[in-house]
């Protein structure tokens, strides 16, 4: 799925889609981050995830997309330990 920040693209892997986010914030190294929650889904495995994109970087759609692929990385990683 591809979606568009500021005019720039932002792909996510093959199957997984992105809902609307919500604003909120985010606690990092004891500070308040206002920002985004966005989900992220893979209908053929049923997993749903989230991840807060700062409002700092939320103009930066490579690191958008890196913050996206990242999760979906990480949950990849753990599904395979399980044997997928």
């Amino acid at each position: 799925m591809t979606m568009e920040i500021a005019g720039q693209p932002v792909s996510l892997p093959p199957g997984w889609t992105v809902e609307v986010g919500r604003e909120t914030s985010a606690v990092v190294n004891g500070q308040a981050l206002p920002g985004m929650q966005f989900n992220l889904t893979y209908p053929a495995s049923n997993i749903t995830t989230s991840v807060f994109v700062p409002y700092s970087v939320m103009s930066n759609t490579t690191a958008v997309a890196q913050l996206f692929a990242n999760r979906v990385a990480q949950i990849t990683a753990v599904q395979n330990l399980a044997g997928g």
